[in-house]
């Protein structure tokens, strides 16, 4: 394992937060309304311990769903523009908070990193831009669903999920592994899930 996975531990770690604590990974119901833009929720400093919620405008938003114009042709298209729409709305969003100072992974303690987000605060950003995105009409080929979760013998990873409506198949929105406003990684669940028994759940296949 490395350093920067060590330190991670401290805020994804079963003693910090279970599954239990943060809703069950593959459910694909819903209990609380939609995101919308005049009230959009957003954590971070780990652990979604800090919690703000923001106002994005209509010409921020239209900045946002240009990459869904001319609409995807098919659900691959639709990944890409998803990518994209998601990585934009991270920097629309570090507008207002301080997660512009988001670095990929998490090295820093959370003492120490104001704005920075573990897989906790990704999974949960990235779930709500995506209900946004499904909320305002612009998913076609896609539904969204319940984070997708995986663990390895030292610790545990968290993840955005959607769900091919042709075929079922899932596909992680993980934005943990970038910088602020860069592109997410989208990836199979099956894929993104293996796991060695001795590795870490931080790593990832393309």
């Amino acid at each position: 394992m490395r350093p920067r996975h060590l330190i991670l531990l401290g805020a994804a770690l079963w003693g910090a937060a279970g599954p239990a604590a943060w809703g069950r990974p593959g459910d694909g119901t819903w209990s609380d309304p939609p995101p919308r833009l005049e009230a959009l929720p957003v954590c971070y400093n780990f652990g979604c311990s800090t919690r703000q919620v923001i106002r994005i405008d209509e010409a921020e938003w239209r900045e946002v769903a240009g990459w869904f114009h001319p609409p995807p042709a098919d659900a691959r298209a639709e990944r890409e523009a998803i990518r994209r729409a998601i990585g934009w709305l991270e920097v629309v969003v570090g507008r207002y908070t301080p997660t512009h100072l988001d670095k990929a992974r998490n090295d820093l303690l959370p003492s120490q990193a104001d704005g920075q987000l573990d897989c906790i605060d990704e999974s949960i950003n990235t779930t709500t831009y995506l209900r946004l995105l499904e909320a305002r009409g612009l998913l076609r080929w896609h539904r969204v669903v319940r984070r997708a979760y995986r663990r390895a013998l030292l610790d545990q990873h968290w993840a955005g999920q959607l769900e091919e409506i042709a075929t079922g198949t899932r596909y992680v929105v993980d934005s943990w592994f970038s910088d602020n406003g860069h592109l997410p990684l989208v990836q199979p669940t099956q894929e993104w899930s293996k796991i060695r028994y001795f590795g870490t759940s931080f790593d990832y296949t393309f």
